[in-house]
């Protein structure tokens, strides 16, 4: 090879040398943004490892949650129950939670509890057609957080009911009380008056029957509430129905009312103790010879009925209007209608009635009669 050739040699061999090196530099670059792009996809992967343990975890929540994403407030998951409680139905997230809750102050408020965390804030109560829900805050990675949404509608209502109720009992309580205050302080001066001293006799009387049957009420409430019971107990249904009838005889005969007890003549033994079938009854005897007309029927029949002791107590009273008729016996649910018009109402009987039916296996039914008058049926087994 000549000189030329030999040059011309040089030359490719040099440039072969710098294309290597150049080459073999970008593929160090290349494999050092691959090294890097593999450990970003590792974090990704873990995140979304963690993301899916923890979906998977929350749809198993029996309450409300959302996952929220806190640089835009947005809800990023949601589990079913959340879905359902606030109607989101097969919405695509992720989406706004005002779009989620519509409920500009509330959403302010959640915008200053999330710039607070980890501070724990306590956020308002979300209100829902039919529920109310107790929001809880809590911080995650990676610029997330965790909404869970208790479901307190049972005891918001509970709490309400309860409120009505301190309310009714205190008006309940001040009126006899202003009354006997009022007739004590009247026989100061008209006391040697001897109607005055009879009139003031029988209010005393039964205003302080009234407040008494106030306190028997809240005290039967309790002993429902934590009294033990005893499961072998048992008692004649006919004669305790008997005994209550008896008890009201007097009443009866003021309203010129009869009551009828139609039964059969095989002893029917109930499989629950004397005093809570005797309250079972007397509740709802009381009801139906109050709300009775004067000289009306109230009529008590007494069957075996597949193995259980089915007694129906029927007036030709007012009836209870039927919106009413699911609730009247919820605790402290008073019904200020024609029901309640001749005699003081403090929500609480008929609630005695179904909670001591509850707790022997028994079961309440009430209805309107026609044209008038209300049917109230019960079950309780009978003794084996």
């Amino acid at each position: 090879m000549n000189g030329f050739g030999l040059l011309v040699a040089g030359i490719i061999a040099v440039a072969c040398s710098f294309a290597t090196v150049h080459l073999r530099r970008r593929l160090s670059g290349y494999q050092a943004k691959i090294m890097r792009l593999k450990e970003e996809i590792n974090v990704l992967q873990q995140q979304l490892d963690s993301n899916d343990r923890l979906d998977f975890l929350v749809a198993e929540v029996n309450e409300a949650v959302l996952r929220i994403h806190t640089a835009g407030r947005m809800v990023i998951a949601a589990n079913s129950y959340a879905r359902d409680i606030f109607a989101m139905g097969n919405s695509i997230l992720p989406q706004p939670m005002l779009q989620i809750y519509r409920d500009a102050d509330w959403n302010e408020l959640l915008v200053g509890a999330i710039a607070a965390l980890p501070e724990k804030t306590k956020l308002p109560q979300i209100e829902l057609p039919g529920r109310v829900l107790e929001p809880r805050l809590a911080q995650l990675e990676n610029g997330e957080a965790l909404l869970l949404c208790l479901d307190v509608t049972a005891r918001h209502k509970l709490e309400q009911q309860r409120r009505t109720f301190l309310s009714n009992l205190m008006h309940d309580l001040k009126t006899p009380l202003t009354s006997l205050l009022g007739y004590a302080r009247s026989m100061e001066s008209f006391g040697d008056q001897a109607d005055f001293r009879k009139e003031a006799a029988a209010v005393i009387a039964n205003e302080a029957k009234h407040v008494n049957h106030l306190l028997d009420v809240l005290l039967t409430l309790d002993q429902i509430e934590f009294e033990e019971k005893d499961r072998g107990a048992c008692c004649d249904g006919l004669d305790v129905i008997r005994r209550s009838c008896d008890m009201l005889a007097s009443q009866c005969k003021e309203k010129h009312a009869s009551l009828i007890i139609d039964h059969g003549k095989e002893e029917l033994l109930i499989a629950a103790a004397f005093d809570d079938v005797d309250r079972i009854v007397t509740n709802l005897l009381v009801n139906a010879v109050n709300h009775s007309p004067d000289e009306g029927h109230i009529d008590v029949r007494l069957i075996r009925l597949d193995g259980r002791c089915k007694v129906t107590i029927e007036d030709e009273g007012p009836g209870i209007a039927e919106k009413h008729l699911p609730r009247v016996t919820e605790r402290f649910y008073r019904v200020d209608k024609s029901r309640n018009r001749q005699m003081k109402s403090h929500g609480l009987g008929l609630s005695i009635v179904k909670e001591l039916l509850d707790a022997n296996g028994g079961e309440l039914k009430l209805s309107n009669r026609d044209p008038h008058g209300l049917r109230a049926e019960f079950t309780l087994p009978m003794k084996q």
